[in-house]
């Protein structure tokens, strides 16, 4: 078994954090979550992964709501809110619940749905549960816990995976989340032990704030998880965005998402690892963008 966070790490473009004086909350299933919206529009609906938070997609904000509904939102634990509890309830069925609500309490129909990394397992839960509240998925490298395990290949990719992350996890059996959050972020970035803490300080900050949700993270139960049999049962629309460089884990777990969902496509983005969406927003804003128009 594949555990969760060795390739759950998300980090966020380098680019002005503009969501500041525009957020919301709104109060899904006892949680108050932090929202933005914005544009007018079918729905395209954005989804964080582990240690960050919706401020990671503000580098598509702009360009999704010229002609779209851009929604982009924390997670229950994750950002600078309050928990609702003291992390007991952290769980990616919680996250995949939440999603669902979230949805109906938008009343916006059917959404386009971006995600990555952690965020596509979030997804990939929510989409065979209610497959019918979703108009599109677009998955960045998701990383859906136990879709690779006891493939061929599996155990020596995760194995690489975790040799990568080593620093990461001693710093947490330390106690310093924090230095944790960066390391992790190195790890599956392919930077340098140490480079994370090199990027703009308010990226940073993103990843050490969300750093007190690792515990929980590591801790959780792996839950409802979606099959490669449960994926096939969803009709919709998909593409699975991959990079070139990316670990061989990545490259494994998105390749068998593609072939486990039943309308899927999977397109490559040249020169970049887990990190896609991080190192070239244009690029993958232009596929998002795209394939939103294409399906609608």
């Amino acid at each position: 078994m594949t555990n969760p966070l060795a390739a759950a790490v998300i980090a966020c473009a380098v680019w002005p954090l503009a969501f500041a004086t525009s957020a919301e909350t709104i109060s899904i299933n006892g949680a108050d979550l932090t929202m933005v919206s914005d544009g007018e529009g079918p729905a395209v609906l954005f989804v964080h992964g582990a240690i960050s938070d919706h401020r990671v997609w503000a580098p598509y904000r702009e360009r999704i709501a010229r002609s779209n509904r851009f929604l982009a939102y924390d997670q229950r634990y994750f950002g600078l809110g309050d928990w609702p509890d003291d992390g007991a309830g952290f769980s990616a069925d919680a996250h995949a619940a939440d999603l669902i609500s979230l949805i109906e309490t938008l009343d916006t129909g059917p959404v386009s749905l971006v995600s990555w990394s952690y965020g596509g397992d979030v997804a990939a839960r929510a989409a065979v549960a209610r497959p019918e509240l979703f108009h599109a998925l677009i998955f960045y490298e998701p990383d859906i816990r136990g879709l690779i395990d006891g493939l061929p290949g599996a155990d020596e990719s995760t194995q690489m995976l975790y040799d990568r992350l080593g620093p990461a996890f001693v710093a947490l059996e330390d106690g310093r989340p924090e230095d944790a959050a960066l390391g992790f972020i190195d790890g599956v970035f392919d930077l340098p032990q140490g480079g994370a803490a090199q990027e703009p300080a308010e990226w940073q900050a993103v990843w050490r704030e969300n750093s007190r949700t690792i515990p929980p993270f590591v801790s959780a139960e792996p839950g409802d998880i979606a099959s490669c049999e449960d994926l096939s049962g969803i009709d919709g629309p998909s593409m699975i965005v991959r990079g070139t460089n990316t670990l061989d884990y990545d490259a494994m777990m998105s390749e068998t998402a593609a072939r486990c969902l039943s309308n899927a496509i999977i397109v490559e983005m040249q020169g970049v690892n887990h990190d896609g969406p991080y190192r070239d927003p244009d690029r993958f804003g232009d596929m998002i963008e795209n394939f939103v128009a294409i399906t609608q």
